[in-house]
């Protein structure tokens, strides 16, 4: 067996190690990067149909009185694949008629991660890195044209997709289908070329890190964008799951009233995964001060809640009953600015320590100015776009407007970044801190010297009896009488 072939003894693990050792000297012929690119799309669209079919099958096969079929739940995955995307749909016949437009970014963001390690994938098996950790040679051209395919074929495949997702009730709008496929193929497959470059250092190869490819000082905006962006979610989640605690009841009492079962109890808990983060995107618009609409004559905000009628998902049973809101709800709002300021001192920290590096006082100060006013108007625009996707609507009527109010958000959002990252940078970019610093020293250094000196004065006191008791006694002679 050893001797087989004429492999000079040679066994798989030999020439295992043999390839690995030519793989990290450059000299295995490298993968096409357009056929990389072509299979990491169809791996990334074939799972995302797959995330979205299989509960749609479960939900037709375990229903006693569904007429859809296998077909049609199949049609039904590829509908809430387009949706996914952030597509459109449209109805033609039925109670409700129009157009559908409502992103689930639960299910959305579970896409762009499936494309992402699609993509990282792909870009790995180019090898970019080389042993030493230096960029190989044709390195970027090779992931041009692997991204490029990949959004190519990504886009085709959902366009074809969507234009046999079509039924006598409900089609998929091709041309929408294929701008959000081409969007989430784009954003997704950048972010998979972005992790595939990153790697650990060790035996004196450097370490790479993606926010540190970033010229100064936009890799620290982008750290400190990231944390407060981090913090704005983890407060809009924390008011959702509060609100479902307190109104667990009509969110039941809602659950209750679709007579699901079994089966349809699972697949309406994972219809209600993938728009919670949707509905978070809601809180979070509501906290920061606007407002939103769930139909023709509802509005949400701080001050209170109107609604009228609002679509049957017990997830929306969390929204307050008509009438103005307690006075602790506007309260809520420090929450967005908590988040914003611990952003801006992450901002000021990495500004401080990046301090020695400025030619002058100058450039210091220049540079400072443009981080933080990148840092407010990055979360600017970031918190609209997203507020922006989060809108959209079911059919004609009371329906037609679902989501945040934009013109509503302006004025508070620009208060709530503006602020809290003017003073978190007077406070620490300036001698503010520094000076009040000193003057606390100063204060607490006169009030304890102001101590010991009445202390001091308390002891001397306290010791003068005894030193007049000593001489009184020492002139008194025997024969003087007693003192009274």
């Amino acid at each position: 067996m050893a001797g087989n072939g004429g492999g000079g003894g040679r066994t798989r693990e030999d020439r295992a190690r043999a390839d690995r050792g030519r793989a990290d000297r450059g000299d295995v012929r490298l993968d096409s990067p357009v056929l990389a690119g072509a299979l990491a799309a169809l791996s990334a669209l074939g799972t995302g149909l797959a995330i979205t079919a299989v509960p749609a099958l479960i939900a037709q096969l375990s229903s006693s009185h569904g007429s859809l079929g296998v077909l049609g739940a199949i049609l039904l995955a590829l509908d809430a694949l387009v949706l996914g995307h952030g597509g459109s749909l449209l109805l033609q016949a039925g109670s409700v008629t129009g157009s559908i437009a409502v992103m689930p970014f639960g299910l959305t963001i579970v896409l762009l991660v499936v494309v992402a390690l699609a993509a990282r994938r792909a870009v790995r098996r180019l090898r970019p890195i080389s042993a030493d950790g230096a960029l190989r040679a044709r390195a970027l051209r090779d992931g041009v044209m692997c991204l490029g395919a990949l959004v190519v074929v990504y886009t085709a495949g959902l366009g074809v997709l969507a234009a046999i997702a079509r039924s006598t009730l409900v089609h998929a709008v091709v041309p929408s289908a294929v701008v959000s496929g081409a969007l989430v193929s784009v954003v997704g497959g950048l972010a998979g070329a972005l992790l595939a470059l990153r790697r650990r250092g060790g035996g004196g190869v450097p370490e790479v890190r993606i926010l540190s490819l970033l010229p100064a000082p936009y890799g620290s905006v982008a750290r400190a964008v990231l944390l407060a962006l981090a913090g704005l979610a983890a407060s809009a989640a924390l008011v959702c799951t509060a609100m479902i605690a307190i109104r667990f009841g009509a969110v039941a009492s809602l659950h209750e009233s679709l007579h699901a079962g079994f089966w349809g109890s699972v697949v309406l808990l994972l219809l209600q995964l993938a728009l919670f983060p949707l509905i978070a995107v809601w809180v979070l618009v509501v906290i920061l001060g606007g407002s939103v609409t769930l139909g023709a004559g509802s509005v949400i905000s701080l001050a209170g809640a109107e609604t009228t009628v609002m679509p049957a998902l017990p997830l929306l049973g969390i929204v307050p009953d008509p009438g103005t809101g307690p006075w602790w709800t506007r309260l809520l709002i420090v929450l967005p600015v908590v988040a914003i300021a611990l952003g801006a001192i992450r901002l000021c920290r990495d500004l401080v320590g990046e301090e020695g590096d400025a030619d002058s006082s100058e450039s210091a100060l220049r540079e400072r100015v443009i981080a933080l006013v990148a840092y407010a108007v990055a979360l600017l625009l970031l918190v609209l776009l997203v507020a922006g996707l989060a809108t959209g609507g079911i059919g004609d009527g009371s329906l037609e407007a679902l989501g945040p109010r934009i013109g509503s958000l302006l004025l508070p959002l620009l208060g709530i970044v503006v602020v809290p990252t003017a003073a978190v940078a007077a406070v620490c970019l300036t001698p503010a801190l520094p000076w009040a610093r000193a003057q606390w020293a100063g204060l607490r250094g006169r009030v304890e010297a102001a101590e010991s000196r009445e202390n001091g004065s308390t002891d001397r006191s306290e010791d003068e009896p005894d030193r007049d008791q000593d001489d009184d006694a020492s002139v008194r002679t025997p024969s003087d009488p007693p003192s009274s």
